[in-house]
């Protein structure tokens, strides 16, 4: 009978263990989610990133402008720079909820885009923003203004589905203000919206801005 025992104990053990450790599938459905800057490294949780185009031929990075329609403006809108040169502004990517602790981005995660403390007289809050998207009809624009955590600022990063570069690690935004409790279901693509000969970022119901992270030093 002890060969017996000793077989069905060490079956435990394997058991136990096997329960224990991540299954293949698992890390590589991890690594799938995992997001990566322009070099190949994983994109840091609250750490200043610049992001912009894969093909800087049409325009530079992203950042905010104070002006609308040659009239100053606050909260400020997020545009695409018109010089390709440029790259922009720089923004922190914060993860909400209890992936906060976590060190990198991944797809799954929601989150909260800070843009730091505005320069000039607005004083309203520097996260990105689409507070009206049930209001009135498209387009809705991407402006600063926002607080943590909230249905207004919730975003996720997305691998783009049909990149323009293969080997390139690109994505794309979107808003989901119903992962953070509130505002109308599912998800809203965020596009460059032309208006005027100026490029903001909003929902308009067109193709998704496809878009890389570089590191800001």
């Amino acid at each position: 009978m002890r060969p017996k025992v000793l077989s069905y104990v060490a079956f435990l053990v394997f058991i136990i263990t096997a329960q224990s450790l991540p299954s293949a599938d698992a890390a590589a459905a991890s690594e799938l989610r995992q997001v990566y800057d322009v070099t190949g490294e994983k994109v840091l949780h609250n750490a200043p990133y610049y992001i912009g185009p894969v093909i800087w031929a049409k325009g530079g990075g992203i950042k905010l402008t104070d002006t609308k329609d040659k009239k100053k403006v606050c909260p400020f809108y997020v545009v695409q720079d018109p010089a390709e040169v440029n790259r922009g502004g720089h923004f922190n990517f914060l993860l909400n909820g209890k992936d906060n602790d976590e060190k990198y981005l991944l797809t799954s995660h929601t989150l909260s885009i800070d843009s730091g403390s505005p320069e000039g007289s607005c004083h309203k809050g520097g996260f990105w923003q689409i507070p009206d998207v049930e209001v009135k009809p498209p387009p809705h624009f991407v402006t600063t203004g926002g607080s943590f955590e909230t249905a207004a600022t919730c975003f996720q990063v997305m691998g783009y589905p049909k990149p323009t570069i293969p080997k390139v690690h690109s994505y794309m935004l979107q808003y989901c203000p119903t992962f953070c409790g509130a505002g109308p279901s599912g998800c809203f693509n965020v596009s460059l919206i032309i208006d005027k000969g100026v490029r903001y970022l909003g929902y308009s119901g067109t193709a998704p801005f496809e878009f890389v992270f570089q590191k800001a030093k």
